[in-house]
């Protein structure tokens, strides 16, 4: 394990992306985006998806520079083509155009397909919140089958995460809910798998539909219905709930914007959907600022449950982590170093030679 600065860290991985051909504009897109993952301790779409990402690129499974194009428009809807790009870069042009349909129209719509993994959701609900917005968004895996259906025993859809984000009193300290609707994140196995660590149980089962332990059994070999599933957000006792959401992914972020469902063939995309509202379409600005605070306060009083010291809303645990890495660096696996450096290789750029696993 080593620790390193994020502004470090953002510019090493800012070379490699521009070494492997992005336009320096969009390799510092896809830096600020997984540095800024790692720092709120999301480590499963940080810093360890850039192997991936510069693989695809060599492989020509992406392409750098890839024109973001809207197919069809109105006033406050859009559906885009990302060209193919990394996924990152296509979804920042998708926010950054909901927010502008919502500032002339108080509500902005847009899907994209043809692009690659966009990474953290609650990203872009930030950016939506930053210009006084709540900012929505979806995604599915066309093709991409992961999760079992609630009582399924094989892997079906993807984990297809869902984002609500809303602005609070202070453009600090946004209220960012981003889950997936599966149990973890598919990003979270790669993450034990390179620790080489367990999972719990209620989170994976085996190829023959069992429970199980070891995050391995994911990614096992031999055809698909032989490799393990994560299970639906709520687990045994009440998955159905995650499945339905899910399975609105799949509808919204897959179909909606023409990416296809996880029935379809076509791999290594994100359908998107995303949204921003403009809250002074509804109200002041100073009306929201003053009951989003009041209800977060609320709910936020004491007595606490048995174990606890305080109750923390959605967003809060990312800015504590962000704080502890800024001030001691960003903490990094040795396998995860190992592929960054692989990845650099790759594209000619020099290690960080003071910096060893």
């Amino acid at each position: 394990m080593i620790s390193i600065d994020a502004l470090v860290l953002k510019d090493y991985i800012m070379k490699i992306f521009s070494a492997g051909g992005s336009p320096n504009s969009e390799a510092e897109i896809i830096a600020d985006h997984l540095v800024g993952a790692n720092l709120r301790g999301h480590d499963s779409h940080g810093v360890i998806r850039t192997l991936g990402y510069i693989t695809g690129i060599l492989e020509k499974r992406s392409i750098v520079g890839g024109q973001f194009e809207i197919i069809q428009e109105t006033p406050s809807t859009a559906v885009a083509d990302g060209g193919m790009n990394l996924g990152q870069v296509a979804a920042h042009h998708a926010m950054n155009l909901a927010v502008e349909k919502a500032k002339a129209t108080g509500i902005g719509m847009v899907t994209i397909r043809g692009n690659g993994h966009i990474g953290r959701l609650g990203h872009y609900g930030e950016m939506a919140s930053r210009s006084g917005c709540i900012g929505m968004a979806g995604v599915n895996n066309p093709g991409g089958q992961l999760v079992a259906a609630y009582g399924g025993g094989q892997r079906k859809t993807g984990t297809n995460p869902i984002m609500f984000a809303f602005p609070t009193d202070n453009p600090e300290t946004p209220f960012v809910l981003d889950m997936a609707t599966s149990v973890l994140a598919e990003g979270k196995m790669k993450v034990a798998v390179n620790k080489g660590a367990k999972v719990p149980f209620d989170v994976l089962i085996d190829g023959e539909g069992r429970a199980t332990e070891d995050p391995n059994d994911l990614y096992g070999t031999g055809s698909v219905e032989a490799r393990g599933a994560l299970l639906p957000f709520g687990g045994i006792l009440s998955g159905y709930k995650g499945f339905g959401l899910n399975i609105a992914m799949e509808l919204l972020g897959g179909i909606l914007s023409g990416s296809g469902s996880a029935q379809e063939s076509v791999r290594g995309t994100n359908g998107t959907w995303m949204i921003a509202i403009n809250i002074a379409n509804f109200m002041s600005s100073s009306e929201w600022s003053e009951r989003s605070r009041d209800l977060l306060n609320y709910v936020k009083e004491p007595p606490f449950a048995e174990g606890f010291t305080e109750v923390l809303v959605a967003g809060e645990p990312e800015r504590i982590q962000m704080a502890e890495r800024l001030s001691q660096g960003i903490p990094i696996d040795d396998e995860t170093w190992k592929q960054i450096l692989e990845a650099s290789t790759m594209v000619g750029v020099s290690p960080l030679s003071s910096l060893r696993p």
